[in-house]
C-alpha cells in the first residue's frame, strides 16, 4: 500500500510540474512608424534595415498604407 501511495504521489508531483512549465507569458509587440524611411514601403528587407539603424529589433511594411513600421516589445 505504501508503494502505491508513493507512486501516486510522485505521479501527481510530475503532473503538476509539467502543467507549470506550459504556462507562458507572450510579450506584446508594438509598431512604431519609422522616422528615416522615405517613400512607399514595398520590401520588408529595406524596412528592417532602417528600423535596425533606428535601434528597433525588427520592421515590416504595413499592408494598407505601405508605410515602414518598426517593431519592439512594448513596455
Amino acid at each position: 500500500m505504501d508503494r502505491k501511495f508513493l507512486g501516486l504521489l510522485l505521479f501527481f508531483i510530475i503532473l503538476l510540474n509539467s502543467q507549470e512549465m506550459v504556462i507562458r507569458s507572450e510579450a506584446k509587440i508594438c509598431e512604431v512608424p519609422s522616422k528615416t524611411f522615405k517613400g512607399l514601403c514595398v520590401k520588408d528587407r529595406n524596412c528592417v534595415v532602417r528600423c535596425h539603424s533606428e535601434g528597433y529589433g525588427n520592421g515590416k511594411c504595413s499592408h494598407v498604407r505601405r508605410q515602414c513600421m518598426c517593431l519592439k516589445i512594448c513596455d
